[in-house]
């Protein structure tokens, strides 16, 4: 005979001792099942009360129970009835990983019946998801581990509080199965790559649409070129500042760096998504690839024209933050930021021949470069520095002198003699030279700086 495990929803007495207990299924199916004539048949009359009597403490105490039932035309007659441990229960429904920041919570109590059984309390979850679309989740609160629903909702209102990740578990039917807290190991999203944007906090406001960006701050920023190399230096290239938009949510960690980067003026580098669809490429006739950053700047520009209406749109065409960081004043705490660096005498030397009237059988020009004769040689940068105590450290034999805005330095050397420092206090912009007197193309230059105070 089949059988069936799962809990009973609800318990009926008809006329002439019809005794029909309804089953909810591990696969979340229902069906209902019989105890016919409770009391014909008196030599079976202790067996179909005990049979009630252990489908009914089942149904008060919230436990399984496992079924073996007669198919009669469709009638499902209850042969035998076993309360077993939650243990012993079928492994739940295929689910699927869903992962994303929780933008609102609405639980709701239903006093009422539903067309099979009591309609149970719920809370519905709205999610922004990794790929940026939102979706919506149902958490039943009054499954048989309550306990379990109500640690359930403490962690994703936790979540929600925080601005961190969660991953839900969810069956075909949206109903939430598990939820783990600090996100899953999905990464990336649905409209592309993430991107690394370098900039400025221009301003912050609360969303104004209603929805699933209510929750959400909107972050206004100006695009600034990045940075490359030791000491955060930026490329002599062109580059035309642009505004975004970047959705963040409110109360999140990269929410608080915002705030410090607008409130202390600082630059950030962001990693975001495109939520709506990926932006089309500018096929503007006479738009220069030099000039779409400006085009880009103009989209933007319209697109805040758009905000005061609250629309979706303006939030589709923002991006969602992924991640934040906050950069130090000059970007480098430790390292001077060079503006402008010279060593042309080091790499090339005197482009002046050694001597004229060279043997006739010689065909080229050999230069000092050519015959590595020694030269005078200098390297002259100019940086901005934190307030400090900075070193240079120099990897260099051939004899030299450092000055700092034409003031001469110690030098120092290392116990083994291969490393020689100099040391000064800095703050602001300072020209560095170092001058080399007996500097030749086959060595080779090493120098660092780095602050120790």
């Amino acid at each position: 005979m089949p059988t069936q495990r799962g809990f009973v929803e609800r318990l009926e007495i008809g006329r002439q001792g019809l005794a029909v207990a309804t089953l909810l299924h591990d696969d979340a199916s229902r069906a209902a099942y019989q105890i016919p004539d409770l009391d014909a048949d008196p030599e079976r009359f202790n067996e179909r009360l005990s049979k009630l009597g252990m489908l009914r403490d089942a149904m008060d105490r919230g436990e399984p129970v496992e079924i073996e039932y007669l198919d009669q035309e469709g009638v499902r007659l209850i042969d035998r009835v076993a309360r077993i441990t939650r243990d012993n229960l079928d492994p739940a429904p295929s689910s699927a990983s869903v992962s994303g920041m929780v933008v609102g919570v609405v639980v709701a109590a239903h006093n009422r019946t539903g067309p099979q059984a009591e309609m149970s309390d719920a809370a519905t979850v709205s999610l922004l998801k990794l790929d940026g679309l939102a979706g919506s989740y149902l958490l039943d609160l009054q499954i048989p581990e309550r306990a379990t629903a109500a640690a359930q909702l403490e962690l994703i209102r936790d979540a929600q509080a925080s601005g961190a990740p969660i991953t839900l578990a969810v069956d075909g039917k949206d109903r939430i199965v598990s939820v783990q807290a600090g996100g899953g190991a999905e990464s990336g999203g649905g409209q592309g790559q993430a991107q690394l944007v370098d900039g400025f906090v221009e301003a912050i406001s609360q969303a104004l649409s209603a929805g699933a960006y209510a929750t959400m701050a909107l972050a206004r920023f100006t695009t600034a070129p990045p940075f490359a190399g030791d000491g955060n230096v930026v490329a002599l290239q062109p580059f035309t500042p642009a505004l975004e938009q970047f959705l963040v949510v409110t109360g999140s960690p990269e929410h608080e760096l915002f705030l410090t980067a607008l409130r202390e003026k600082l630059r950030m580098r962001v990693r975001a998504l495109a939520l709506g669809p990926p932006r089309p490429p500018d096929k503007t006739p006479g738009v220069s690839a030099a000039a779409k950053p400006a085009a880009a700047r103009v989209r933007a520009m319209a697109m805040d024209t758009t905000a005061a209406s609250g629309g979706d749109d303006t939030y589709a065409a923002a991006m969602l933050v992924r991640g934040a960081e906050v950069l130090h004043c000059l970007a480098s705490a430790s390292r001077p930021v060079w503006i402008q660096v010279s060593r042309k005498s080091l790499d090339v030397g005197p482009e002046a021949p050694c001597a004229d009237g060279l043997p006739s059988s010689d065909l080229s020009v050999s230069t000092l470069r050519d015959l590595d004769l020694p030269y005078c040689a200098s390297w002259c940068g100019v940086g901005c520095f934190n307030h400090g105590v900075y070193r240079f450290q120099f990897g260099i034999q051939s004899p030299f002198e450092i000055s700092v805005d034409g003031e001469p330095l110690c030098v120092h050397a290392s116990d083994d003699g291969a490393t020689r420092f100099a040391h000064a206090c800095l703050d602001g912009e300072h020209e560095v030279c170092v001058t080399l007197s007996a500097w030749s193309c086959a060595q080779t230059f090493l120098m660092d700086a780095y602050r120790i105070r």
